[in-house]
């Protein structure tokens, strides 16, 4: 389906717990200052900004990056956004240099139709499809909630509520227009965080309560719980797409060494979904993708080779 506009964070932990995190790995949450200084001829800065938002796949991309260029002797910070507008804006005038979880054709098309002219695409890192709509519980599904249409008439099931994300989020415009191309009257589109859904998705599916989420994929979701998509035969939410990562143009051409590794980083669905695992499940995301590089350390020799 068309590209997703996300989301935000690769466990199920408070926003307090993520902004926590993000503050111990040397984070910030705006854009201000750029790493342009101290390029050397060859190999370009020590220093790297990585601009992230928090989704699940940009989170397990970003922090896996941070530790790889770590431990190649390279200084980096990560600045995280809560809305992808103010990151693309960072990204275009160098205040960060690379951003990991572009989605196109369609959820991020109107930031890259924008500030394109001063970005440089990477690579296409994530092997797999994209895809994004509203998500219900199996149990859901098969009780006979299969196409977006059919909510209209059980909208009292859900308490006339569906379950969103950020406002701001690319997927968020894609959901309310879904409503309206379907002529669902009755159900609103509740905003709030990322967070927030998966809380709210992981309390009623304990208790095998109808929920509908807007989700996405690849999503961590997917793998701990029995989820389906309601059918879209109307392509409200678009078709397959896929994820990029981009850089600033300028810090692009003063590093080519830091690009050359980052155009070879290639991810399977498997292999991203076992790093959000990883990460989800260990006492920390940082000690998460240290265990999953010491489990796959041949692949990640092989993109900064």
């Amino acid at each position: 389906m068309l590209m997703k506009a996300k989301k935000v964070f690769v466990g199920s932990m408070s926003a307090l717990s993520i902004a926590a995190l993000v503050a111990g790995c040397g984070t910030a949450n705006n854009a201000t200052g750029g790493n342009t200084a101290g390029n050397q001829a060859t190999g370009g800065s020590k220093n790297i900004t990585l601009g992230m938002i928090n989704w699940s796949e940009d989170v397990a991309a970003t922090y896996l990056w941070q530790d790889i260029l770590k431990s190649k002797g390279y200084n980096v910070t990560v600045k995280s956004f809560s809305d992808p507008g103010p990151m693309y804006t960072g990204l275009a005038d160098n205040s960060l240099n690379v951003y990991m979880d572009t989605w196109l054709p369609i959820t991020h098309k109107q930031y890259i139709d924008k500030f394109g002219s001063q970005l440089t695409k990477i690579s296409k890192w994530y092997t797999g499809k994209t895809e994004e709509g509203f998500v219900v519980p199996d149990y859901v599904y098969k009780s006979g909630i299969k196409t977006i249409s059919d909510l209209q008439s059980h909208a009292s099931e859900f308490n006339g509520q569906i379950v969103g994300i950020e406002a701001g989020a690319g997927e968020t415009g894609l959901a309310q227009q879904a409503l309206k191309t379907y002529g669902i009257t009755n159900m609103k589109l509740v905003t709030s965080s990322t967070a927030a859904m998966l809380s709210q998705l992981k309390a009623d599916y304990q208790q095998k309560k109808p929920v509908v989420v807007t989700l996405w994929s690849p999503h961590w979701a997917f793998t701990k719980y029995k989820l389906d998509y309601l059918s879209d035969p109307k392509k409200a939410f678009g078709t397959a797409g896929w994820i990029q990562s981009e850089a600033n143009s300028q810090w692009a051409k003063s590093n080519p060494t830091v690009m050359g590794w980052l155009k070879n980083f290639k991810m399977t669905p498997q292999q991203l979904g076992t790093l959000e695992e990883d990460m989800n499940n260990a006492s920390s995301q940082a000690a998460g993708v240290k265990q999953w590089i010491a489990a796959n350390q041949s692949l990640v020799n092989s993109w900064t080779k």
